[in-house]
């Protein structure tokens, strides 16, 4: 009895450990889910701002019927696209004309983009052709958290702490009246 005192207090030392490797790898399989639902998350909004862009040009057939060659959207900023609206017109509560539905529609779509996606930003490339066809891309950026095992000397997209960019597309017929 005496050659075994303190075995107990070793197994339960060694039990310790084996559960300490265990939790730390359940804490980094848990920070992992929560990057990929992020991920997860900002393809759903593209999918959904695309859409909502998309539904929004097909109603608007009089302006986007003959839209211009490529429109560029960085929040309120947008570049090549319908004249901006006068101060105090939403386009809610009056009659707007279709470049000026198109603006606030483009005002709207840019100012979502950069609340709902880290530095997102919407371009519109259309073909002058009948019907219209246009690409609707949105981009955004994030930046990776961790590789399996890093070393420390990573370099390009996978390394830990740089900046991935993601692109979403989809394509618009604008129908002719």
């Amino acid at each position: 009895m005496n050659k075994q005192r303190g075995f107990s207090m070793l197994e339960v030392l060694i039990s310790m450990l084996v559960s300490m490797f265990g939790v730390l790898g359940i804490a980094g399989m848990q920070l992992l889910a929560i990057k990929n639902t992020d991920a997860a998350r900002y393809n759903s909004l593209a999918t959904m701002l695309a859409s909502s862009m998309a539904t929004k040009m097909q109603a608007n057939i009089l302006y986007w019927g003959s839209p211009p060659a490529t429109v560029t959207i960085n929040g309120a900023s947008v570049t090549n696209g319908p004249p901006a609206l006068g101060s105090g017109v939403t386009c809610l509560n009056s009659a707007c004309t279709a470049a000026q539905m198109a603006r606030y529609d483009l005002n709207n779509w840019g100012t979502d983009m950069a609340n709902g996606l880290p530095a997102g930003q919407g371009t519109i490339g259309c073909t002058a052709s009948t019907p219209a066809v246009c690409t609707l891309t949105i981009s955004w950026s994030e930046t990776n958290i961790a590789l399996y095992n890093p070393t420390g000397t990573e370099t390009g997209a996978l390394a830990s702490g740089t900046t991935a960019t993601h692109n979403f597309k989809t394509i618009v017929s604008i129908p002719i009246v």
